[in-house]
C-alpha cells in the first residue's frame, strides 16, 4: 500500500513539472541563430568648397554719435519732445523753457551796456579835448575798464548765451532715449541729466583680438557680423588700437557697420568674424568626421552602401568645423560618418542616417 502511494506522488510531480515546462516554453521567444545588430550612424557629405579661416570675437554695439541731454539753465518747461523713442531731426527743439525771465536779464544787460558805452565815449572825448595823444591799445583798455564798459560787454554776452539756452535744439538727427517723461510746466534744474540723443544709423563695434592675431588685420578689411537674432551684416575695420592690454593680452579693433534698417541696437552683443585665410583642396570634410587612432594616425569612415570602410587621411588645413583633405580615396560627394562612429570597425555594416535626420530610440523616423 505504501509503495502504491509513492508511485502516485511521483507521477503527480512529473505531470506538474511537465505542465510548467510546457507553459514556459510557450512564453519564451525563440532565439534566432544569427542576430544582425547594426548601429545607427550619422553621416554628412564632403564637398569641394574652400576652407576659410577666421578671427572671431564678440563686441558690444555703440552708436556713432551720442550726447547726454543736460540743460544749462534752470526753468519751467513750455515745450518738450522728451519721449522715449522719439525721432528728432537735426535742428528740431528738444526742450523749450519759459524765456520771460531770461528775456528780462538780457534787456537789463543791454541797458547796462548802453550806459557804460555812454560813459566810455564821454571819457574818450574829454581826453581828446585836453590834447592827449591818440589812445594806444593799453590805454584804451584801461578806459573801458574804468568806465565799466568791459564788464557790461561780458554781462551782455552772458545774457545772450543764457537766453539762447532757453531752447535746446538737436545737434544731429537721431532717436531719444529718455527714462522719464517730463510734462509741460515741470521745473528742471540746470545740469540735470534728462536722457540721451542717439544716432544709430551707423554703429561701432569694439572687438578684443588676441595679440598674436592683431598683425593679420588691417584697416578696411571686411567683417561679418551676426546679430543676436541671427541676422548677418557686413562692416569694415575702422581702426586698430596701437596698444595691447598687458593683462588680457588683447588689442581692440573698431568695426563700423551701416545700420539704417536698425537690425542692431546700441548695447547689443554682436558676433564678429574676419576672414584672414582661404584654402582649397580635393575635398572639404566636416571636422567631426576625422578620428584619431592609437599612434596618432587619423582616419575617416566612408560609407559604401550600408557598410563603412576606414580611410587613413592627413588634414592639410583644419578649423573647428571643417578640414581640407587631399587624398585620392576621398572625393566631393562622399558620405562620411560624423557621429556615433567612435566604436566602428573596418567594413562594419551600419544603419546610415544623414545629419539633421530625426531618429527615435526604436529606430523609427
Amino acid at each position: 500500500m505504501e509503495n502504491k502511494i509513492k508511485v502516485i506522488i511521483s507521477a503527480s510531480l512529473i505531470m506538474t513539472l511537465y505542465a510548467c515546462s510546457s507553459a514556459d516554453d510557450r512564453e519564451r521567444p525563440e532565439v534566432p541563430e544569427e542576430v544582425d545588430i547594426r548601429p545607427d550612424v550619422i553621416f554628412a557629405t564632403a564637398d569641394d568648397r574652400p576652407l576659410h579661416i577666421y578671427i572671431e570675437s564678440q563686441g558690444i554695439a555703440e552708436p556713432i554719435r551720442e550726447i547726454t541731454i543736460r540743460p544749462r539753465i534752470s526753468g519751467f518747461i513750455t515745450e518738450s519732445a522728451l519721449d522715449d523713442g522719439n525721432q528728432i531731426e537735426e535742428g528740431d527743439p528738444i526742450l523749450v523753457f519759459d524765456a520771460e525771465e531770461w528775456q528780462y536779464q538780457l534787456q537789463q544787460a543791454e541797458n547796462e551796456y548802453e550806459t557804460a558805452l555812454v560813459a566810455y565815449n564821454i571819457e574818450i572825448n574829454q581826453r581828446e579835448s585836453q590834447g592827449e595823444t591818440p589812445q594806444n591799445e593799453n590805454r584804451e583798455r584801461m578806459v573801458r575798464i574804468s568806465t565799466g564798459l568791459a564788464d557790461a560787454e561780458l554781462a551782455l554776452e552772458r545774457a545772450k548765451l543764457d537766453f539762447s539756452y532757453t531752447t535746446l535744439n538737436a545737434p544731429f538727427s537721431g532717436e531719444l532715449s529718455v527714462p522719464d517723461r517730463f510734462a509741460i510746466g515741470a521745473y528742471i534744474s540746470a545740469g540735470s541729466e534728462l536722457g540721451r540723443l542717439v544716432d544709430d544709423t551707423t554703429l561701432l563695434v569694439r572687438f578684443d583680438v588676441l595679440e598674436a592675431e592683431l598683425n593679420r588685420l588691417t584697416r578696411g578689411m571686411t567683417v561679418e557680423l551676426f546679430t543676436p537674432s541671427g541676422e548677418r551684416k557686413e562692416g569694415r575695420i575702422r581702426a586698430i588700437s596701437p596698444v595691447v592690454n598687458p593683462e588680457s593680452k588683447t588689442g581692440q579693433v573698431v568695426v563700423e557697420v551701416e545700420n539704417r534698417n536698425r537690425d542692431l541696437r546700441p548695447g547689443m552683443t554682436v558676433e564678429g568674424r574676419i576672414r584672414v585665410e582661404s584654402h582649397n583642396g580635393i575635398a572639404r570634410v566636416p571636422r567631426a568626421a576625422i578620428l584619431e587612432r592609437d599612434g596618432g594616425r587619423t582616419l575617416v569612415f566612408k560609407l559604401g552602401g550600408e557598410q563603412v570602410e576606414w580611410v587613413y587621411v592627413t588634414p592639410e588645413y583644419s578649423t573647428s568645423e571643417w578640414a581640407i583633405i587631399n587624398n585620392e580615396d576621398i572625393a566631393p560627394g562622399d558620405t562620411l560618418a560624423i557621429d556615433r562612429h567612435f566604436a566602428l570597425s573596418h567594413l562594419q555594416f551600419v544603419r546610415p542616417r544623414m545629419a539633421g535626420e530625426i531618429v527615435l530610440e526604436n529606430g523609427v523616423e
